[in-house]
C-alpha cells in the first residue's frame, strides 16, 4: 500500500513497485483513504509519507502496527521522525533511488513473512 499525497510521486512509486513484480494498493492521499484501503484489502507492506497535506500519517502507522503490517517511511521530513513512536520503521529519503526503494520494502515484507 502506498500512502502519498503528491500525485506524481505516488504514481512513480506505484510504477516502481509494479515493475518489481508486486501488486499495488492505492495510492491513498489521506489518512481516511489509507484506513479505508486497510479495511478492504490484504496488505503485506506499506509505504507512508509522513506529511499528507494538512495531516500526518501517524494514525495509519498506528493501525498498521496494530494489524502487524510492516511499513517504511518515504519522506523528506526526517526531522519529524525523531519523535516517532515507530523508530524501527525504515526511512527512505525523498527522492529515493528505485532499486533502494524496492529493496527496503521487500526487506520489510520479508520480515513480516518471517513472523507468520
Amino acid at each position: 500500500m502506498i500512502v502519498e499525497d503528491e500525485f506524481l510521486i505516488a504514481m512513480d512509486l506505484a510504477e516502481t513497485v509494479r515493475e518489481a513484480g508486486a501488486d499495488v494498493v492505492g495510492p491513498a492521499a489521506s489518512v481516511n483513504e489509507a484506513l479505508d484501503l486497510l479495511s478492504s484489502h490484504r496488505i503485506t507492506v506499506a509505504v507512508l509519507d509522513v506529511n499528507l497535506g494538512k495531516e500526518q500519517s501517524l494514525a495509519v502507522a498506528e493501525r498498521l502496527t496494530g494489524d502487524q503490517i510492516p511499513f517504511v517511511y518515504h519522506t523528506g521530513q526526517k526531522a519529524l521522525l525523531g519523535t516517532s513512536s515507530w523508530p524501527e520503521a525504515p526511512v527512505i529519503s525523498k527522492p529515493a533511488i528505485p532499486s533502494v526503494f524496492v529493496a527496503m520494502i521487500a526487506d520489510a515484507a520479508a520480515k513480516r513473512s518471517d513472523q507468520l
